[in-house]
């Protein structure tokens, strides 16, 4: 009997609950589009934009207002039909149109909103599965806007002319001003034509703001402009080179702005660059002259060349060839020949007939013999670089009274 009754008053809870929850819960709304944010145009019915128009490359915001079903947080937006401007983006949760249109022209598209009922989530009272679709329309006007829409401008350097000019799309009989901080000393920007030009006289960065207006329309921008000393590259004696024998190069760069970066083109083969340092160094493969030109680019993109006539000589090589017959009592004189090598060479002589002497600059064997004979001669050369070549050769010496 008392399960009975228990079981009954369970019951009659439960009923008393679905009366009262029926009486007491929410009315859900009509899901539709307020009509804003302008009045529907009364031919099309499309919800037209009443805000100034977007304008090609300016921020532009738009909130759609809907009317939720159940809760204003118990609604998604979508698009399903046409498309945004390019550069806008809608939030699905609030239906807030948003960013930088890229291209001007009218654009109609349909935006849907949807409830979401409990079962998907929604309020847990919301038992709406309903949707509404309106059609609106944006139109993007190109406007008036600055060309140069990097935050920094190239960099000036002293006692160098500057030239940059500014120019502006969509407007004509533009004025050009400086609204906020200044120009770099010695820059200065002509009202009629956006040039600013100048010679730079003090190192330093410069913020400031430049303004565009045509009358009615203005677009406004924010640069950064630095001012340094000249790029330039210390002055330079570039050494000789020679097949196989290590090269070593160091230039070095003043003025700018740190750090440098640093290529060449032309470089013999077995040379390379160091883009940090600036340094040209290997073993030569290939002789021959070479028209090496080097390029420092500094962090602010300025950058200067200058040109290396490198010339990569032969590894040095003694000529081995037969010298001529001399004769006891008679001037001799016979020239020592090397291939290849880097100027001055130094000549030595080991051996040979009496009376003659290799000198030691030229590399000629010559003098007056004083005894008949075959004579061996050893004879080593040696050039700027330090590279050596060593070769025998044979002289004889015939008497006086000998025939030839």
């Amino acid at each position: 009997m008392r399960t009975i009754r228990i079981l009954l008053l369970f019951v009659i809870t439960a009923a008393l609950a679905a009366v009262l929850g029926g009486v007491f819960a929410p009315n859900a709304k009509a899901l539709a589009f307020e009509d804003e944010p302008c009045p529907p145009d009364p031919v099309t019915g499309v919800l037209k934009i009443c805000k100034p128009d977007a304008e090609v490359g300016k921020p532009y915001s738009l909130p759609v207002r809907g009317r939720a079903g159940c809760t204003p947080d118990s609604v998604v937006y979508s698009l399903p039909n046409g498309s945004l401007p390019p550069g806008l983006t809608m939030s699905t949760s609030n239906a807030q149109i948003s960013g930088t249109p890229t291209k001007a022209g009218q654009y109609r598209f349909w935006i849907r909103i949807t409830d979401i009922p409990a079962w998907q989530g929604g309020v847990f009272w919301c038992s709406d599965a309903e949707t509404s679709d309106r059609e609106f329309q944006v139109t993007v006007v190109q406007g008036l806007q600055i060309a140069q829409r990097q935050s920094s401008l190239p960099a000036a350097q002293l006692s160098t002319p500057y030239n940059l000019q500014l120019t502006a799309t969509g407007g004509t009989g533009l004025t050009w001003s400086v609204t906020s901080g200044a120009l770099p000393a010695g820059i200065t920007l002509n009202p009629s034509t956006g040039l600013l030009s100048g010679t730079p006289t003090q190192v330093g960065d410069a913020t400031f703001q430049i303004k565009v207006t045509d009358g009615s329309r203005a677009d406004i921008q924010t640069y950064t402009m630095s001012s340094v000393n000249k790029l330039e590259l210390a002055s330079f004696t570039a050494p000789a080179a020679e097949t196989g024998v290590p090269f070593q190069l160091e230039l070095k760069a003043t003025g700018g702005r740190g750090p440098y970066q640093w290529s060449a083109t032309g470089l013999p083969s077995g040379l390379v660059l160091d883009p940090a340092t600036g340094a040209i160094s290997g073993t030569a493969a290939v002789a021959g002259p070479a028209a090496v030109k080097v390029t420092v680019t500094d962090s602010l993109g300025l950058s200067t060349s200058v040109g290396v006539n490198l010339s990569v000589a032969q590894k040095l090589a003694l000529v081995k060839k037969a010298l001529p017959q001399a004769t006891v009592g008679r001037a001799y004189a016979a020239r020592l020949t090397v291939s290849g090598g880097v100027r001055p060479l130094t000549w030595v002589a080991v051996g040979g007939a009496p009376g003659l002497k290799l000198n030691a600059t030229t590399g000629a064997l010559s003098g007056i013999p004083r005894k008949a004979g075959t004579y061996r001669l050893s004879v080593r050369v040696r050039d700027k670089l330090g590279v050596r070549a060593t070769a025998f050769f044979v002289l004889k010496v015939r008497g006086q009274g000998a025939a030839r």
